[in-house]
């Protein structure tokens, strides 16, 4: 009985697709011609039916693994982009209608490398965003560390921004005191995805800055048999050549300390202050000037630059206008002086 059901139902499909009408709407519209019936697939597998070639087309090469790896990454690259532009085109819109929120007012991850706050507009919202307040493990902690914790939760140690953001205010303003007084400062990072953040805040404060990535022991101390009497790379426009031996910065920013312990010793021997990131599992005693922060977020780490960065670059800017104050009061002085003698040659005359 059931096979009996099973044949006259195919005979009907069979009976109502011969007796179909030839009229099939394309496009919207009639067309006499008629098309044959495309195959589907009844399944939820992944098999395709591969469209028929003709006889004179090529046939596309097979891509290889890596061809299809690197069209992925280009794919994937090009709806990030296409996402970006959307997400402008949005903040462009709602701008129009009243909307306060635009790309200038939005934060950006790209910010605390190429604009930084400057030490005024720091808040500890910011810090907590970058990460600075993560420390490490209790057991971890070093007992000098103990007073810039402000608690314990899910085995984390959480140092108190309430202490560092004075501690970074306070050294962004040594910075900018240095600089302003024609110092040198050095940036030392040898943490690893914040190179960036050394060159482009040693950059901001122009001949006055340096950037180390990678410390050689004996820079400060036995700099004439590391770098024999080769001259140090000026930045361009400086006025004198600084060789090794006459070479001793004024002041030393250390962004990873514990990588760089040669650098904090040379610098406690030389008498040079210092300014580091202390972690909870640092010593803060080790440096003159210390920030209580994450040392080992790369976020972070830009951040705190950045800050100091700023208050160098305002440090140079205030230099600059000391000295041309000082070239005013110079060319005054030398009128004054040769309208003097004038003066006094008409008078013997």
């Amino acid at each position: 009985m059931v096979a009996r059901t099973v044949t006259s139902n195919a005979r009907i499909t069979i009976k109502s697709l011969c007796n179909c009408s030839p009229r099939i709407i394309r496009n919207n519209k009639y067309s006499t011609e008629a098309t044959p019936p495309t195959l589907q697939s009844t399944d939820n597998s992944d098999f395709e039916i591969p469209a028929p070639v003709a006889s004179g087309a090529a046939v596309p090469p097979a891509l290889s693994l890596k061809a299809r790896e690197k069209k992925k990454a280009w794919d994937e690259m090009l709806d990030q982009v296409d996402s970006r532009r959307a997400q402008r085109q949005r903040d462009e819109i709602f701008s129009k209608l009243g909307s306060t929120q635009n790309r200038s007012t939005t934060w950006q991850p790209h910010e605390t490398l190429h604009r930084p706050p400057n030490p005024l507009s720091l808040t500890q919202s910011h810090l907590v965003a970058a990460g600075a307040h993560l420390g490490h493990s209790p057991s971890h902690t070093h007992r000098a560390a103990i007073p810039l914790i402000y608690g314990t939760r899910s085995s984390v140690s959480y140092i108190d921004m309430r202490q560092t953001l004075p501690a970074l205010r306070r050294a962004a303003q040594v910075v900018r005191s240095v600089v302003e007084r024609d110092g040198l400062v050095v940036f030392v990072g040898s943490l690893k995805g914040a190179e960036r953040a050394v060159w482009e805040n040693a950059k901001r404060l122009g001949e006055n800055g340096y950037g180390v990535t990678k410390w050689l022991p004996g820079t400060i101390s036995n700099a004439k048999e590391v770098f024999g009497w080769s001259e140090i790379p000026q930045v361009e426009g400086s006025r004198s050549k600084v060789t090794p031996t006459s070479f001793k910065p004024s002041l030393l920013v250390l962004l990873s300390p514990t990588l760089n312990q040669h650098a904090v010793r040379e610098a406690t021997a030389s008498e040079i202050p210092t300014i580091g990131i202390c972690d909870t599992d640092v010593d803060p005693r080790c440096v003159t000037y210390a920030i209580p922060a994450n040392d080992d977020s790369p976020r972070a780490v830009e951040l705190i630059a950045g800050v100091l960065g700023m208050a160098g670059k305002d440090g140079l800017a205030r230099k600059k206008e000391r000295q041309q104050r000082e070239l005013a009061q110079d060319y005054r002085r030398g009128q004054v002086e040769v309208r003097a003698r004038l003066s006094g040659k008409q008078y013997n005359q």
